[in-house]
């Protein structure tokens, strides 16, 4: 403790919960120079019976703005409770600072002086409440309990936050092909306006890495960006979490909470799997689009909103809508700006970029010695289909650099580590040409395989015809006609 700060009676050490603590405990940080202030505080959060994260918390206690802003930078807090009249630097003051250290620390300025310019001043430095002294256990009980909940939902949503960031820099959002140019064309278009913004694809296709880029890309990138999974919220809880409660709402709804898409004011909202969601959570959904506006359960007012809605789903939500499990007037209102995520098996020429992306990150994050796919293990990644797509492919990139003895990784390696052969995978006959007379089925197949060769062999050199020629075994200018012939735009763009 710093000279000049005052030790409140009984010591640091004994302000600390008895409590069995977790590996990370819930920590309130107490900045207040009179002893007395502190201990009536400590009682008052005492009989508050707080029980964030399961119950364990501990509370540390500094006399000075100072010494909390020291101990903020040796570890890691998760609410504030601060006089507005300390030593040195006072409590408004304090607020600022921590607000650029950390935005998402919620800061309750703790005083006797009752003046609303003071609140309106403290609030506007970025409190997160404003609490009179002599402190009632049961007010602040409410107030902490809130304060609690919303600290839990900024922290888990920094963390998903870092997670999207993680994945983007180091996953396979990546490519070189025309479906990729396409793709990163429609996150530049729709970064630039407000529009609802539907993103389709399969599972694994990196639909939330979009989702963020246009988020990232936006004016409002500075801004919160919700994630809002609708499968993992349990239904019962669903309404709560999306659009906050008032006290009394129902029972164990000890004070005001703000829903998740509320938080997210300013910024953007994603929707993640928007197909799981119920029926009547739709309808209130699509009250939200139309309206911006939402109205806690429980409560009369309804609370005006800003942001930009991004849904994804790998569900055929047409087909959903003529189940009947999906409202039509939702589907078009969420599809103003639809992007349709292929899979890799429709974009085999992203698959050596993306692969030898994942290979060189990857290996450097394991302390692995770099290392590189030789032209048959590029072969058979591109021949295989992934199921699982980019999540598939990246899974089976860490295994491969896991297992590696050398610095080249060889078809046998890739082979290993797939859960099915290449040979197995190509063998497989599309259900679709069972259907068709001998010879329709014979053509069409042959296209497909004419396709896919020659999607193959352009990615094993990386797009230089005259190199696919010569690997194909046949002239460059009969190669540039099959090109044309079927692969048409996106042969013409690999001229």
């Amino acid at each position: 403790m710093k000279k000049g700060e005052m030790m409140p009676r009984g010591g640091v050490s004994d302000m600390r919960s008895t409590r069995t603590k977790s590996k990370v405990p819930f920590t309130i940080l107490i900045v207040e120079d009179n002893a007395t202030d502190v201990e009536l505080m400590l009682h008052a959060l005492e009989a508050a019976d707080l029980k964030p994260l399961g119950g364990d918390f501990e509370m540390e206690v500094r006399a000075t703005a100072e010494g909390a802003l020291q101990l903020l930078g040796e570890r890691a807090v998760d609410l504030v409770l601060t006089d507005m009249v300390l030593p040195g630097m006072d409590g408004l003051d304090l607020v600022s600072r921590i607000q650029r250290i950390d935005p998402n620390l919620p800061v309750l300025v703790v005083t006797r002086m009752n003046a609303v310019p003071l609140a309106v001043d403290a609030m506007r430095r970025g409190a997160f409440d404003y609490v009179l002294k002599p402190v009632n256990a049961e007010d602040l009980g409410m107030r902490l309990h809130r304060a609690i909940r919303i600290s839990e939902i900024l922290r888990r949503h920094a963390v998903y936050a870092q997670q999207d960031r993680q994945e983007f820099e180091s996953n396979s959002f990546v490519g070189s092909g025309v479906a990729f140019e396409q793709i990163m064309r429609s996150i530049r278009e729709a970064s630039q306006v407000r529009s609802t913004v539907l993103i389709t694809g399969e599972t694994g296709t990196g639909k939330g890495m979009i989702a963020r880029a246009i988020h990232q890309q936006s004016p409002e990138c500075d801004r919160p960006f919700q994630v809002i999974d609708c499968t993992t919220v349990p239904e019962g809880m669903m309404e709560s979490e999306l659009f906050g409660h008032v006290r009394g709402a129902f029972t164990g709804a000890i004070a005001d909470k703000p829903g998740l898409i509320e938080l997210a004011n300013g910024g953007s909202v994603f929707l993640d799997e928007i197909g799981e969601l119920p029926l009547l959570l739709q309808a209130k959904i699509l009250r939200v689009l139309e309206e911006s506006e939402v109205r806690p359960v429980g409560g009369t007012r309804v609370r005006r909103i800003n942001m930009r809605f991004i849904a994804a789903t790998n569900r055929n939500l047409e087909a959903r809508v003529r189940e009947g499990c999906f409202r039509k007037d939702l589907y078009y209102r969420l599809a103003v700006v639809s992007i349709r995520v292929p899979p890799l098996r429709e974009r085999r020429e992203d698959i050596p970029v993306i692969a030898r992306h994942l290979l060189s990150r990857l290996a450097r994050a394991m302390s692995k010695a770099q290392c590189h796919f030789d032209e048959e293990a590029v072969g058979v990644l591109v021949s295989y289909s992934w199921p699982g797509n980019g999540r598939e492919l990246r899974n089976v990139v860490e295994r491969m650099i896991m297992l590696a003895t050398d610095g080249i990784i060889r078809a046998r390696d890739v082979r290993s580590a797939l859960p099915q052969s290449e040979a197995e995978s190509l063998a497989s006959v599309d259900p679709n040409l069972i259907i068709l007379p001998y010879m329709e089925a014979k053509e069409r197949a042959l296209e497909e395989f004419t396709k896919s060769y020659l999607r193959v062999k352009l990615a094993q050199h990386s797009g230089v015809i005259t190199k696919a020629a010569e690997g194909s075994g046949i002239p460059r200018q009969h190669f540039s006609l099959l090109m044309k012939r079927f692969l048409g735009s996106e042969g013409i763009e690999n001229q």
